[in-house]
This record gives C-alpha cells, sequence and structure tokens, in this order.
C-alpha cells in the first residue's frame, strides 16, 4: 500500500474513532424587555425501549401554541414577562399526543432566561411484567441551566411556530 493512500485510510479510521461532546450555548435575547424559554424533552433515562418516542405534545403558552415538541428536542422562544402557563397537551390539531396534559405556571421576568422540562419515563412503580401500557411519569417543571445545559446539548431543535 502506498504512502498516501495509508495516510487516507488512517486519517479517516481516527475521524471516525473521535466523536465529540454536543457543546449547547444559550442565545442572547434579541429583545431585553422579555424573557427567553427553553422548554425541553430530554432523553428517557430508563433502560430499553423509550416511553412516548414517537408521541409528541403542542406546547402551548398561555393557550397558544409556540410548536410541538418532539423525543429529545427543545424549542426556544421569547415571551412576554409576567405568570405564564405552560402546557403539553394532546388536544391540538398539531399534536400526536394521548397522554393527559401536563402544565406548569412560571412567572417570567424581563432579560431572564428559563429552562422548562417536559419529563417522559415509564413509572416502574406502577409496572407489572409485561403491562407498559398508560405506565408513564409525565411532568413539566424548571430546571436550572447547571441542569439543563446536560440534557439539552443532547437534542435537537425543534420548530417554533411563534
Amino acid at each position: 500500500m502506498n504512502a498516501a493512500r495509508f495516510a487516507l485510510i488512517a486519517a479517516l479510521l481516527l475521524g471516525v474513532g473521535c466523536s465529540s461532546t454536543p457543546y449547547f450555548e444559550a442565545q442572547t435575547l434579541t429583545d431585553p424587555s422579555k424573557a427567553l424559554v427553553y422548554v425541553y424533552r430530554a432523553k428517557a433515562t430508563n433502560p430499553g425501549k423509550k416511553p412516548m418516542r414517537f408521541s409528541y405534545p403542542d406546547i402551548q403558552v398561555d393557550g397558544e401554541s409556540v410548536g410541538v415538541l418532539r423525543y429529545n428536542e427543545y424549542l426556544v422562544a421569547e415571551l412576554e414577562p409576567g405568570t405564564r402557563k405552560f402546557l403539553a397537551t394532546g388536544l391540538s390539531p398539531k399534536a400526536d399526543w394521548n397522554q393527559r396534559e401536563a402544565e406548569y405556571t412560571l412567572k417570567l421576568e424581563a432579560g431572564e432566561t428559563y429552562y422548562m422540562r417536559l419529563r417522559v419515563e415509564y413509572n416502574t412503580d406502577n409496572m407489572t411484567i409485561g403491562s407498559f401500557k398508560g405506565q408513564y411519569f409525565i411532568h413539566m417543571h424548571p430546571v436550572d441551566y447547571d441542569e439543563a445545559v446536560y440534557e439539552i446539548r443532547e437534542a435537537s431543535k425543534a420548530e417554533v411556530t411563534q
């Protein structure tokens, strides 16, 4: 094998073997009089099959859709300050979600960034052998940046429908 061919193969193998850790950097507000909110649905932590992987809710803020949230995705929106109701719902033509709604009310301050996690996991405390249907833990809640950044960096950005 000639030296050039060997160098090309070695470079390709090194490139395949080296993977970089995903990096996440929060975007900056375009309007400082608003708040920036990330709503994300991290990978499920349970082993094996991932719950509700192909189902997705419509994420609404005060009754207005900001987009659908698929498995391992996040969306980001600039919102007016004040007390806002976040809702993950299947009662929308955009959604493919047959679970009960998850909601959280959060007070937003101008110029601040917030992280809301939609957690979807199997509820192993209520499961029996062979019965996985309807055994989910679904909860929406705020998360500190220090925790959120490690989950969001693994996720893809969802389309915002604002």
